[in-house]
């Protein structure tokens, strides 16, 4: 399956630290949700609580250690479609540049070409895109940006 996109940012940490700060729930509330119900733990149903936004589920599909995140969300279930639902795969991979630093990748696949589709895939890559930056700033600096 071709991806919709792809956004990436360079951490200056080592992939373990980037890797551990999204699977761990007590780290992840803070930078990016405000309350999550585990860790991402392969075959978990995981909810991520955002205090202005509500609350999405996603499964957790793949962890490989230091490599590489995948989870599924229900388009219809993350408000991004009205009328059909189907499933759309978030791949989080990690790439060590070095010792101490690590390019993280996020994509999507699986949205539809339809408006509702498009539009899901642009304010799901805008919201990837500003959990990236929120993670380099409190991984690098010990700053929530939210």
């Amino acid at each position: 399956m071709s991806k919709n996109y792809t956004v990436q940012t360079k951490i200056l940490k080592p992939v373990t630290e980037v890797f551990q700060a999204i699977v761990t729930s007590e780290t992840i509330i803070r930078y990016f949700c405000d309350a999550v119900s585990s860790d991402l733990l392969e075959g978990a149903e995981v909810i991520w609580t955002w205090n202005d936004y509500g609350s999405n589920s996603v499964l957790v599909k793949t962890v490989r250690e230091n490599e590489l995140i995948e989870l599924v969300l229900d388009s219809k279930n993350w408000d991004k479609t009205t009328n059909d639902r189907y499933e759309v795969t978030v791949s989080m991979e990690f790439e060590a540049l070095d010792d101490r630093s690590t390019m993280l990748s996020i994509s999507e696949s699986g949205w539809r070409t339809d408006a509702e589709g498009l539009k899901g895939s642009h304010d799901n890559c805008g919201g990837w895109a500003q959990m990236t930056i929120c993670l380099k700033a409190f991984l690098e600096y010990g700053i929530d940006l939210r």
